[in-house]
């Protein structure tokens, strides 16, 4: 019989606890939130969420004919964001009140109920894939469905702060976001999330929280930054790409939460010197929506928008030109923050 594997963290006022009897899928989630603290006890200001994912199919026949019965919300496809046929992976979901069912197909299937804060579900496949995939899948993506239910959201972006002012730089993979943000961060800015930092509602003003995580980087990252050639005993192999703590190279490089100021929106341009080129408030929120990850209750949606119109209503937005002078960046970066 398999053993039980309980990991408990504490992300931003959210207490978290996740149960499974499969390794492959604890193994993931440690390295994904093992540098969020544990819990120190449940206060008047936290939220519990509880996720218990077990092997085999258990009874998920019957639950999703139940399911199907309902709204679909959502198909993957080989042309979208999640980009997860390109894994061999099928998802479908489905809404029946104010739960979500998530089929996975062959994979299996994960039940969320918003209201209670709770997922369960089953993996019948799981391992065949990477662990760092199975636990952004199966645990990350629908855990920032319940988070955003309680004012958390994550979006996918790197995230620094200079001087208590933060920069934003959304970015799909390949765009220059983690070459930009090793750049920033050589010259003295800290990091919040290379990837997948929260943005809150704080009153009148919005917080940029951290995903305090390794940082990835492809060889040609490597090869342009003097101290990632020099310190290979600091990378180790990750999925796709090496990685690395900030704090291994960049001592005292990392922060908790900022204002969000600046939104820089990267692309490798193949130019010599990078350039920015300031875009419109309605640009920049039309470029920043493909970056936030699935939200499918219709309240949950809405809020969620409008936190990023205020978001970009209140920062200084542009278009990064990301050229061959990588190490020249802070240069460009630094006027625009004041």
């Amino acid at each position: 019989m398999s053993s039980t594997h309980i990991r408990s963290f504490h992300i931003h006022g959210i207490n978290l606890r996740i149960e499974t009897d499969i390794p492959v899928l604890a193994r993931g989630v440690t390295e994904l939130l093992n540098e969020f603290p544990q819990p120190s006890g449940i206060n008047g200001n936290s939220v519990t969420i509880a996720c218990r994912i077990v092997e085999g199919l258990g009874d998920g026949s019957r639950k999703r004919e139940r399911y199907r019965r309902g709204e679909q919300l959502y198909t993957s496809s080989p042309t979208d964001t999640l980009d997860l046929e390109a894994l061999g992976i099928k998802l479908d979901v489905w809404r029946d009140g104010s739960s979500l069912l998530l089929d996975f197909h062959r994979h299996g299937w994960l039940l969320l109920d918003p209201e209670q804060g709770a997922l369960e579900g089953c993996l019948t496949e799981p391992i065949t894939l990477h662990h760092q995939i199975v636990g952004s899948l199966f645990c990350l993506m629908p855990l920032s469905r319940l988070l955003a239910g309680r004012g958390l959201y994550m979006i996918h972006a790197a995230a620094l702060e200079r001087n208590g002012r933060g920069v934003l730089m959304p970015g799909v993979s390949r765009s220059g976001k983690s070459t930009s943000c090793v750049s920033l961060m050589r010259a003295g800015y800290r990091c919040l999330s290379d990837d997948k930092p929260f943005l809150r509602g704080n009153g009148n003003g919005i917080e940029l929280l951290a995903f305090p995580e390794k940082l990835d980087v492809t060889d040609q990252t490597v090869s342009f930054i003097p101290e990632l050639c020099t310190a290979s005993t600091a990378l180790t192999p990750g999925y796709r790409k090496k990685q690395f703590h900030p704090e291994a190279i960049y001592p005292g490089s990392t922060v908790n939460a900022v204002q969000p100021d600046l939104i820089l929106f990267p692309r490798i341009s193949g130019e010599s010197a990078s350039r920015v080129e300031r875009l419109p408030k309605a640009k920049a929120l039309e470029a920043l929506l493909p970056h936030s990850l699935l939200v499918f209750d219709r309240t949950t949606s809405a809020d969620h928008f409008q936190l990023l119109a205020r978001l970009v209503a209140g920062a200084d937005c542009y278009r990064l030109h990301f050229g061959r002078n990588v190490l020249d960046l802070p240069r460009l970066i630094d006027p625009l923050l004041g």
